[in-house]
């Protein structure tokens, strides 16, 4: 292959990505609760240093900044268009493509480096999150560029030094998520550098360092602000520490003691153990050629020992990054959705990537590759039997490919074996990748994002979590609406702002987030959920609210409709969960006692549709 028919070949794999993740950009569904975050750290600059989600300061959404002060310069550049915010994270998916096929060239030469490229671009769950506004996708990014930097580092040690810099901006996109690859980059460093060992074991030391140090400089400067700040969201005592190494550390390995980890319990992505990447929740999001990379690598360990050091570190660096993945996704036993194996996804494309190409190389590739394809095949039979009533002709055209490929190698026919042996990989993580950028999204799937043919297991869980009842169709239909402002909503707002305008808060929507949404979306009135995301966080708690009162920080609480409507279905007071649910209960029966419902005859012809406006200023 010509440099020439290289960078016009990579130039395809870059905009077949571009079309995939930015199609339909300007109609399609983002997460809501990230989304008003940037429209609030747009407006404020203590809600842009803390990632606050409102613009009164209450509190803040449950992520570090970073993914979202690069959503918010999209907003500044583009102004507020979820289309903006959507753009951003499709510049951030394309220019990943292009570093890990700078990464994969660097170590396995051109032909393996178009085919990672192109495996990448095609991974569904790579599609999912950079459709969405996640930081999966600013993550994925950083990671790769950390380990280019690592790849570069039998040029001298300064590369390692920009590695961990790379890492640490990781954590501060997802926190400990980012540690994940670091036994990999590590060894693959100390492989790949020249020098003694003790320089080495030096030099990997001090990226050590610059990552901790990045990684914390955040987190350090949040504990120290001398001033007011926002509650830090999904916390207990509101502390950066216990979001960091709690509620994004412990409770995702394990589970969690209070609130939303008590809520969530066990894992949305199916139960921990060996096979959890190839069940039915996860298997199509990311394993389609898993068990390809986990064989090249295996082969490998016997085959690389008399390589040089660049490709010995290569093998080792994403052997490292996919083992270490594979067995933390695989065992979290805590809060755990599919799309976090997106940061698998390098990984496994470049494995597969290479393996291919080698067992195309090997004395016995009329074996070797055929054996290679057709086992891809078969996982991808089984991936696309649970869903026999989509594209039911793809499984069998998966199967007619490989056999193709099959004759053909025994054949000698070594062009046509590779093109129908890529056709018959590629196909099945393709298909779900287009299915993903055409079909619609709904405002629900975006917090638990998916590719290929939608399920409605993480929709159940969500409602299950919120409501404690079975009556989904109310709750379902309130997170939907969350873009729009209705006209009860408006008159509502109206008359919170026209009675209490010098409020710290204007109006507090209880219940968590999705309440608050359309206010924080559409208009800059100084609107806040109480209890964070969903509502269960102390912010403020039921103690807090005399004082808030008194101060005159807050007087009008809305409690939206639809907590009494399933309320009344499932036979309680509200739908207000009654199990270990925080501060929300207990805030709930505080309003109830000391704040008076407004009539909504006062309010507004169609304020009774919104729910229950509370006053907790007494005349």
């Amino acid at each position: 292959m010509t440099r020439k028919a290289e960078r016009v070949a990579v130039g395809v794999v870059l905009a077949v990505a571009a079309v995939l993740w930015g199609w339909a950009l300007g109609g399609r569904a983002l997460q809501p609760y990230y989304v008003a975050a940037v429209h609030s750290m747009t407006r404020d600059v203590t809600a842009f240093f803390f990632a606050g989600f409102d613009p009164a300061g209450v509190v803040t959404v449950d992520k570090p900044p970073l993914a979202f002060w690069a959503q918010a310069l999209g907003v500044v550049v583009f102004g507020f268009h979820p289309w903006a915010i959507a753009l951003v994270q499709v510049i951030e998916g394309v220019a990943a493509v292009f570093v890990l096929h700078r990464v994969v060239r660097r170590w396995a030469g051109p032909r393996a480096a178009l085919l990672a490229a192109a495996l990448f671009a095609l991974t569904p769950i790579t599609a999912a999150i950079n459709r969405d506004n996640l930081p999966d996708t600013l993550l994925v990014l950083l990671l790769l560029l950390a380990a280019y930097c690592v790849t570069r580092a039998d040029g001298g040690g300064r590369w390692l030094v920009w590695a961990g810099v790379f890492v640490g901006l990781g954590f501060l996109t997802k926190m400990l998520a980012a540690w994940i690859v670091l036994p990999g980059l590590a060894l693959a460093a100390f492989v790949v550098m020249p020098g003694s060992r003790g320089r080495r074991v030096a030099w990997v030391g001090l990226a050590g360092v610059v990552t901790v140090a990045v990684s914390l400089a955040w987190p350090v400067a949040v504990s120290l602000w001398p001033g007011a700040k926002p509650f830090v969201g999904s916390t207990t005592d509101g502390s950066v520490w216990q979001l960091a190494f709690g509620y994004n550390g412990l409770t995702r390995l394990v589970g969690g003691s209070g609130g939303y980890g008590a809520a969530v319990g066990t894992a949305l992505g199916g139960g921990p153990g060996p096979l959890r990447l190839f069940d039915a929740e996860v298997g199509g999001q990311i394993a389609w050629l898993l068990p390809l990379a986990l064989v090249s690598l295996v082969v490998a360990a016997f085959r690389a020992r008399g390589a040089a050091p660049g490709v010995k570190a290569g093998w080792v660096l994403w052997g490292g990054w996919l083992v270490a993945g594979v067995a933390v996704f695989s065992f979290t036993g805590g809060i755990f959705h599919a799309y976090y194996t997106a940061e698998l996804a390098p990984a496994i494309a470049a494995l597969a990537a290479n393996g291919l190409v080698t067992a195309s190389t090997w004395p016995h590739a009329r074996l070797v590759l055929p054996a290679a394809v057709a086992g891809t095949a078969v996982f991808a039979y089984v991936l696309l039997d649970r869903t026999p009533d989509w594209l039911p002709w793809l499984r069998y055209t998966v199967l007619v490919l490989a056999l193709l490929t099959v004759v053909a190698a025994s054949l000698r026919a070594s062009r046509v074996a590779v093109v129908t042996g890529l056709a018959a990989v590629l196909a099945g993580p393709a298909a779900f990748a287009v299915d993903t950028a055409a079909r619609p999204v709904s405002v629900l799937e975006t917090a638990d994002p998916g590719a290929g043919p939608p399920s409605t297991s993480a929709i159940r869980h969500v409602v299950g979590i919120s409501t404690g009842s079975g009556a989904e169709a109310g709750y379902v239909r309130f997170i939907e609406s969350s873009y729009q402002l209705s006209p009860g909503q408006r008159e509502v707002l109206a008359y919170a702002q026209a009675q209490a305008p010098s409020a710290g808060v204007v109006l507090a929507v209880e219940g968590g987030t999705y309440g608050a949404d359309p206010f924080v979306l559409n208009t800059d009135a100084r609107v806040a959920p109480l209890g964070g995301y969903l509502g269960f966080d102390p912010a403020p708690s039921a103690a807090d609210l005399p004082g808030w009162v008194a101060a005159g920080k807050l007087r009008f609480v809305l409690l939206p409709r639809v907590f009494l409507e399933i309320g009344r279905a499932s036979g309680r007071a509200s739908a207000i969960p009654a199990a270990d649910a925080g501060e929300l209960p207990r805030r709930v029966a505080w309003e109830a006692k000391h704040c008076r419902p407004v009539p909504p005859a006062r309010i507004g012809p169609d304020a009774a549709s919104v729910g229950v406006l509370f006053d907790c200023v007494r005349p």
